[in-house]
């Protein structure tokens, strides 16, 4: 089961399927990537602050413990650094977005990333009100359910799940 914060742009579009598209979701758990090549997943995420933090601090701990004399303290301390990057590297990439204005939508919880793309699309797409383009006619009003009927129904239909799992056990 993995976890997903899911972000969206400041200028958001106004067209739902336009504004789904632009949603980014972000892991909640260990990244491998992240801890085997923290500079390199900071580039790619656009985390220039971040990324000029790491190399400064990492770089200063390494010159001041191998200059003490402790090499291989030096290199401990790099890899403990590097095993606990890769565990906040969701939280820091969720902080970024933030600082740049973007917004905290909602989490998810699947079975992989598609699982809760699709969980979480299925219920933010129908709460999602379409704002009507210039020149347009009016907008047919929008009738769904609400964000607490669907978690409600969600959260149902997964009781019921649970029960039927447990019966056939």
């Amino acid at each position: 089961m993995v976890i997903y914060s899911v972000h969206e742009p400041p200028n958001v579009s106004a067209d739902r399927l336009e504004s789904a598209e632009q949603l980014v979701f972000v892991k909640d758990g260990f990244s491998w990537f992240a801890a085997a090549l923290p500079p390199i997943w900071l580039l790619m995420k656009r985390m220039w602050l971040e990324f000029a933090i790491y190399v400064g601090a990492t770089g200063l701990l390494v010159w001041a413990l191998t200059a003490a004399g402790a090499a291989d303290l030096a290199n401990a301390i790099l890899l403990a650094a590097q095993i606990v990057f890769g565990f906040e590297a969701g939280a820091l990439y969720s902080a970024a977005l933030e600082r740049r204005g973007w917004h905290l939508v909602g989490t998810v919880a699947g079975r992989n990333s598609e699982d809760c793309e699709r969980r979480f699309l299925e219920v933010w797409l129908p709460t999602r009100t379409e704002i009507p383009r210039l020149g347009s006619g009016p907008a047919a009003p929008v009738a769904g359910p609400t964000w607490a009927q669907t978690a409600l129904a969600q959260a149902k239909d997964a009781i019921a799940r649970g029960r039927r799992a447990w019966a056939r056990a």
